[in-house]
Order: C-alpha cells, then sequence, then structure tokens
C-alpha cells in the first residue's frame, strides 16, 4: 500500500511540475507580446520611465495568469 502512495505522489508530483512549466512560459510569452506591441507603437519602454504596458491588456492576461496558476498550485 505505501508503495503505491509513492508511485502516486511521483506522478502528481510530475505533472504540477510540467503544468506548473507550461503555465509560467505561457504567462512570459504573454507578457512579452504586450511588451513587443508596445514596442512597435513607439512607447517609451518601461525601463526608461514608461508605464504604458500597464494598458496594453496582454501584459495583465499574462500577470493575471500566472498569478491564478500559482494560487492553484499552492492550494
Amino acid at each position: 500500500m505505501g508503495q503505491d502512495r509513492g508511485k502516486y505522489d511521483f506522478y502528481i508530483g510530475l505533472a504540477l511540475a510540467i503544468s506548473s512549466s507550461i503555465f509560467i512560459g505561457g504567462s512570459f510569452i504573454l507578457k512579452k507580446k504586450g511588451l513587443l506591441r508596445l514596442a512597435r507603437k513607439g512607447s517609451t519602454r518601461a525601463g526608461q520611465g514608461g508605464h504604458a504596458y500597464l494598458k496594453e491588456w496582454l501584459w495583465w492576461a499574462g500577470l493575471l495568469f500566472v498569478s491564478d496558476w500559482s494560487d492553484c498550485s499552492t492550494d
């Protein structure tokens, strides 16, 4: 019985690790696409004092995507 529980825990952990990588990577891609969209528009970059990214929905989608996933994976 204990050995079966160990295999089950292993596969749960593996699934969480893989899905976390996918969600974190997806979040990064969404935020990066939002920043690239702003760069094409000629907006001031965040590193140079610009705050236009706060008005970009793709950036917010990426941020919320990873924060929602973090909330789900730690409960």
